[in-house]
C-alpha cells in the first residue's frame, strides 16, 4: 500500500536507539519503518530527503503561553504558534489562568474554544489556579481532570500566589484524581523581604533581581512543595528551575523514590545573571522569573539534566515586544519585566549548545526536547515517539548546518532574541505534523491552523505513587 509520506536517508534517534532507518506514514501514522531505501519502494506520495540527517520525534515543549494577559501586558496571539514548528516543535502545553470563584469548568471550557482552529501545531492546557482557590473550584478539580487536562498548576509568589494551606488542599485534589501537581517555587516571603533590603540599600537597578531572588528562594520553595506533594501523595512537576540548588533539592527527592519531576528553561541553559547589567543592549530583556543565575547555577542544570534530576527543557515562552517590557512592565528591581521569546530558539539552541558542544548525548536530546515530556503529562507514546502506531510528528535536523541567529528572521512577535548574533550548529530541515509537513527546507509548506486539542491520561507506570522513575532516563549507559 502507498505510503501518503516517506521520510528517508535519514539517521532516526530515539532514547533507545540510534540507526539509520526510513519513516513511512500513512493517516497521519507512523506506519513502517525500514531499512533505507526499502519504503519509497512500496510507493509514496511524497518523500522528504534526510540524508545526512537526524530524524526524531516531533519536539514537545510543555510550557508556553499565548494571548495571555497580567494586568497591561498580555503575551503574542496564536498566529504565532506557526514559530514552535519552525524550531522543530510538533506539540505545546499552554495555560489555562482560573481567577476568582469562577466555574474550574467553564474557565477551562472557555480556554478552549478561544483557542480551536487557530493553532498551528498540537496543543493541550494545565490549569493556573490563581491566589487561593476555594472549596468550591477545588472540588471541580476532579472534573477537569477526567476532561483531559490532569495538570494543576499553583504559585508560591506574585500577585497569584497562594498559600500553603491552599495548596495542601489542592495537591490532596489532585493526589486523589490521578493528576500531577505543577509548581511555581520561589518563595514569596524571602524574596520581599530581600527587596525591601535591597530598595532600603539604593539597589535599584534591575539586574540586582538576582540577589533578590537568588538560588535560596527556589531551593526553599522548592523542598517546602516537595514535603506536600510526598506527604499528599500528589505526584509533582516543577517548572523553570533556574537554582542548582533547586535542582539538587529534586534529585535528593527522586533518589528516595518520590514521584517529583521538573524542567529547566533553555534561557538559563544559555545565559547567567551577568546579561542583565549590560544596558547598552537592554539586558534585562534577558530577565524570566524565577530570574536567571550565576554560572555555578548553570553548571549544575547542566549536570542535573544529564543525571536525570531534571527530564525536560522547556521556554516558559511569553512572547511580548521590547517596548511592552521596558515601558510597561519597568526596569526597577522591585517592578522587573520577565518572559521569554524562546519556543521558536529551545530546540536549536538545545542541540548546539547540548548535543553539537558535547554536553549531553542523541538520545538524551531527545529526551529531553520532546520524549520525557510525553510521558510526565500523559502524551505517550501517542507523542514523543517514533514507532508504529504513534503520531507522525516528525522533524529533521541537520546536524552540519551552521547559521547566525537574527531576529528578524525568528516567528515570534519579539523584535529581538536573546541569541542574537550566535552561531548555532544544527538546524531544522522538516518539521512534520500528523503527517503534514509544516516546514520544509526553510519555506512554510503547510496549513497554519490545523492544530488539535489533546485530550490527555497520565500513566500512573510514569507519574503516579511507586511509579519506575527509570521511565525518563532510558538513555543511560547508552553511547550517543
Amino acid at each position: 500500500m502507498t505510503f501518503d509520506l516517506v521520510v528517508q536517508g535519514g539517521t532516526v534517534v530515539t532514547p533507545t536507539s540510534v540507526e539509520q532507518l526510513d519513516v513511512g506514514v500513512r493517516d497521519g501514522k507512523i506506519a513502517a519503518l525500514g531499512a533505507p531505501g526499502s519504503l519509497a519502494a512500496q510507493g509514496a506520495r511524497q518523500t522528504i530527503a534526510a540524508d545526512g540527517c537526524l530524524v526524531i520525534p516531533g519536539g514537545i515543549d510543555p510550557h508556553v503561553h499565548y494571548d495571555m494577559g497580567f494586568a497591561a501586558v498580555r503575551s503574542e496571539d496564536r498566529k504565532y504558534s506557526i514559530a514552535p514548528a519552525w524550531g522543530g516543535t510538533t506539540t505545546v502545553i499552554d495555560q489555562v489562568f482560573h481567577e476568582g470563584d469562577a466555574s474550574l469548568v467553564q474557565t477551562v471550557e472557555e480556554r478552549k474554544a478561544s483557542a480551536a482552529g487557530l493553532m498551528a501545531v498540537d496543543y493541550s492546557f494545565h490549569v493556573l489556579l490563581s491566589a487561593n482557590p476555594s472549596f468550591e473550584v477545588m472540588d471541580e478539580i476532579g472534573a477537569v481532570i477526567r476532561g483531559g487536562i490532569p495538570t494543576i498548576k499553583t504559585l508560591t509568589t506574585y500577585g497569584w500566589m497562594s498559600d500553603d494551606g491552599h495548596i495542601w488542599g489542592v495537591y490532596n485534589e489532585v493526589a486523589k484524581h490521578g493528576g500531577l501537581a505543577i509548581a511555581h517555587a520561589e518563595d514569596d516571603a524571602i524574596a520581599n523581604w530581600l527587596t525591601k533590603k535591597a530598595l532600603r540599600e539604593g539597589r535599584t537597578h534591575g539586574a540586582h533581581i538576582v540577589e533578590t531572588r537568588g538560588p535560596l528562594v527556589e531551593e526553599a520553595a522548592v523542598r517546602r512543595l516537595a514535603l506536600l506533594a510526598e506527604r499528599s501523595g500528589a505526584p509533582l512537576y516543577f517548572f523553570h528551575v533556574g537554582a542548582g540548588s533547586a535542582a539538587a533539592a529534586i534529585g535528593e527527592y527522586r533518589r528516595r523514590g518520590v514521584p517529583i519531576y521538573g524542567e529547566s528553561l533553555i534561557t538559563y541553559l544559555s545565559f547567567t545573571a551577568d546579561k542583565l547589567w549590560d544596558d547598552e543592549n537592554r539586558g534585562l530583556l534577558w530577565n524570566n522569573y524565577p530570574v536567571i543565575k550565576h554560572q555555578a547555577d548553570q553548571d549544575r542544570l547542566w549536570s542535573a539534566l544529564t543525571a536525570d534530576e531534571l527530564q525536560v527543557v522547556s521556554s516558559d515562552h511569553f512572547s511580548t515586544t521590547s517596548e511592552t517590557r521596558y515601558e510597561r512592565m519597568g526596569t526597577r528591581v522591585d517592578n522587573l519585566q520577565a518572559g521569554q521569546a524562546a519556543v521558536e530558539m529551545r530546540l536549536p539552541v538545545l542541540y548546539s549548545r547540548g548535543v553539537a558542544e558535547g554536553r549531553i548525548g542523541l538520545r538524551r536530546f531527545v529526551e529531553l526536547v520532546s520524549t520525557n515530556a510525553a510521558k510526565i503529562m500523559g502524551l505517550y507514546p501517542q507523542k514523543g515517539a517514533l514507532q508504529v502506531g504513534s503520531d507522525a510528528d516528525i522533524t529533521v535536523i541537520d546536524p552540519n548546518a551552521s547559521w547566525q541567529v537574527r531576529w528578524q528572521e525568528h516567528h515570534m512577535i519579539a523584535d529581538y532574541n536573546c541569541w542574537e548574533g550566535e552561531q548555532l550548529k544544527g538546524r531544522v530541515k522538516a518539521t512534520v505534523l500528523r503527517g503534514t509537513p509544516l516546514v520544509l527546507d526553510g519555506s512554510w509548506v503547510g496549513p497554519t491552523t490545523a492544530g488539535a486539542f489533546l485530550a490527555r491520561t497520565l500513566d500512573p507506570r510514569i507519574v503516579g505513587p511507586g511509579a519506575d522513575l527509570s521511565a525518563t532516563h532510558e538513555s543511560a549507559g547508552s553511547p550517543g
